[in-house]
């Protein structure tokens, strides 16, 4: 989409840093990008002695502030090497600033792929890991539960290793929100190369509902439902031998860039003029999904990611609550009669370890939605959506819009305590900090930044 391709964050001339939603803007006292484990090392002493909070950014692909850096930001772009490659073992080891579009490249080269993805590769490894990402299908791990073992450099310049070897350290650092350490390195397990046929069709409102309420024993599964209209388009993806079987490239950018991205940049600008021409549009766009099945490797499967600059609501609930909180989130959004041409993204995953993963220790529906950024009020219909989500138990993406602060958060996560405790061994002084973490997480009691040394 030329120009208007949004891959993450923009940083414009005043150095004014903007996620990828455009929802959050700063512009931070300090910027820094390390070159080596060294000169992060003294990034730390001198915030830390100069009293000043450190807040690290991938790629900016999070919807929210979880990633604003009003003091310290800092950038591991240049900490983002493959640092070993055991294939014999099919692990993978890279700086934390490595994006997983490097990861995937790499072990492309080795006949290796991750184990399960999302539908964009152009976040950071640490940033993936921090804000809990995630794929789909029931027995198909988040990129938390694909992880062997971490290192951290904690605000003392100390580096840790976490690993099952010590289970609390580790299944609190693997989802962190970056409030424990740097993630400075990380070892993946990957598996061998492997091809999906994938299935695109078009069903109805009350068979997707049963489809979560029952889901097929298939290895993936996505559902959009479109707001305003019964037509949900679904996909499901399962391994198979068989060699790529797909359209032609010009066939592939037809249906990825022109049809998804072009169409839905193009809906979105008619429902701000015209908001009442937002179910017609819906249902021209689900006709223009044809039922097609298609083999290709697992990566061009899972990324079909969407450029159109977007912002996006979402949480796990427990997978016997999806339809109800589908159901919440759609009629919170008519009922509000938001002009959304986006579709409500619903995906179901199995049960993460990690203590502050939203889908920790249950099977979770992932219940999502989206609308063209910025410029449409949805923030309403989202906070409707959001306390049916919480009722049910739902706990928010880390890293998309919610509302919630550590009162409302500690009830929802058994090991909260746990890893309150923990941070404040880590972090005594607060180092890691920022206006978004002190309200996710609280305020570390002790909390004096400028204390570690």
């Amino acid at each position: 989409m030329g120009s208007r391709r949004a891959l993450g964050a923009e940083v414009s001339a005043d150095g004014t840093w903007t996620n990828f939603s455009r929802r959050c803007r700063v512009q931070p006292q300090r910027v820094v990008s390390p070159a080596d484990l060294g000169d992060l090392r003294r990034v730390l002493k001198d915030a830390a002695a100069e009293g000043s909070r450190v807040r690290v950014v991938g790629a900016g692909h999070s919807y929210n502030d979880v990633a604003i850096a009003p003091e310290t930001q800092v950038s591991l772009r240049h900490l983002n090497k493959v640092l070993h490659v055991d294939t014999a073992s099919a692990q993978l080891t890279v700086e934390g600033g490595a994006t997983l579009h490097e990861m995937r490249t790499e072990m492309a080269s080795r006949g290796l792929a991750f184990a399960n993805m999302g539908d964009i590769d152009r976040q950071s490894i640490a940033g993936a890991l921090s804000t809990g990402t995630h794929g789909t299908g029931l027995h198909a791990p988040a990129f938390a539960s694909q992880v062997v073992a971490m290192e951290l450099m904690l605000a003392d310049g100390s580096i840790v290793r976490c690993s099952a070897e010590n289970p609390d350290l580790f299944d609190a650092a693997r989802v962190s929100l970056g409030a424990l350490g740097v993630i400075v390195s990380v070892t993946l397990q990957a598996v061998p190369t492997y091809n999906l046929r994938r299935s695109d069709a078009v069903i109805t409102r009350d068979e997707a509902y049963t489809l979560l309420q029952d889901p097929p024993a298939i290895d993936h599964i996505g559902l959009y439902f479109m707001p305003y209209i019964d037509q949900v388009l679904m996909w499901t993806a399962e391994r198979t031998t068989d060699p790529v079987d797909k359209p032609s490239a010009f066939g592939e950018w037809f249906r990825d860039v022109v049809k998804v991205n072009y169409g839905l940049d193009a809906m979105g600008a008619v429902a701000r003029r015209a908001p009442r021409l937002v179910p017609a549009l819906s249902r021209a766009f689900a006709r223009g999904i044809k039922p097609e099945t298609t083999v290709d490797s697992y990566d061009k499967v899972f990324l079909r990611p969407l450029f159109v600059r977007h912002d996006a609501f979402e949480f796990a609930v427990p997978q016997d609550q999806g339809p109800h909180c589908v159901r919440s989130l759609l009629k919170a959004v008519e009922d509000a009669k938001v002009p959304a041409a986006f579709p409500c993204e619903t995906r179901i995953a199995p049960a993460e370890s990690a203590w502050l993963h939203p889908a920790y220790g249950r099977t979770s529906t992932w219940v999502g939605a989206a609308i063209q950024a910025p410029g449409i009020d949805i923030d309403g219909a989202w906070h409707e959506a959001q306390c049916a989500a919480v009722a049910a138990g739902g706990r928010p993406h880390w890293g998309k819009w919610h509302t919630l602060d550590a009162a409302g958060l500690r009830g929802l996560y058994p090991r909260w305590d746990d890893f309150t405790a923990l941070r404040a061994t880590l972090d005594p002084g607060g180092l890691f900090g920022s206006p978004a973490i002190d309200r996710i997480l609280g305020r570390l009691p002790t909390a004096q930044v400028g204390s570690a040394s």
